[in-house]
């Protein structure tokens, strides 16, 4: 069993998305397209985490970097019931921010290693307490926000996806 070992790691198996051993990224926000800055800073600060425990993020701004676009965040309402009075109210809410993530070498240079269109998204549901809704709604949106960027980070450096929790799929590009 030793001696298959040896020799599938002596083959050069490597993720067809595997970046060069050792290889350090900056992290660049490109672009922004929801209305939250606070949501957008959560996608680039959980592909810093993603890279710090990878080994793999660089210091400062420079090349090669990671550049992400955050596309969208949606919310969707779940169970609408009828309140007093007419009044239709969610019971629930789905969550969901679309970012995408590649590589670029140096100023000028094609992207690399492009993740397409990721999606992460979670449900909570409404509070009784009209009060806590924007509190809970924001930090939920900031948790998926963040998720989805150790996703796209992870995604680059050629880690596989198969342990992503339902709901997380990538989308086809538009």
């Amino acid at each position: 069993m030793a001696l298959l070992s040896l020799a599938l790691v002596a083959c050069g198996y490597q993720p067809l998305y595997a970046t060069p051993a050792g290889e350090a990224f900056h992290v660049h926000l490109a672009k922004n397209q929801v209305a939250s800055a606070l949501v957008a800073e959560e996608v680039v600060r959980g592909a810093r985490e993603a890279l710090v425990k990878d080994g793999a993020l660089a210091s400062g701004d420079g090349y090669p970097r990671l550049e992400i676009e955050v596309l969208r965040a949606d919310e969707s309402s779940e169970g609408i019931v009828r309140e007093p009075g007419d009044v239709p109210a969610a019971r629930a809410s789905d969550l969901a921010v679309i970012a995408r993530a590649y590589v670029v070498r140096h100023a000028g240079a094609p992207p690399e290693l492009d993740t397409s269109d990721v999606r992460a998204q979670e449900m909570i549901g409404t509070p009784t307490d009209p009060s806590r809704e924007a509190w809970q709604r924001e930090d939920a949106l900031r948790a998926v926000a963040r998720r989805l960027g150790s996703k796209l980070a992870l995604r680059v450096l050629g880690h596989p996806s198969s342990g992503e929790p339902a709901g997380s799929e990538a989308l086809s590009p538009p």
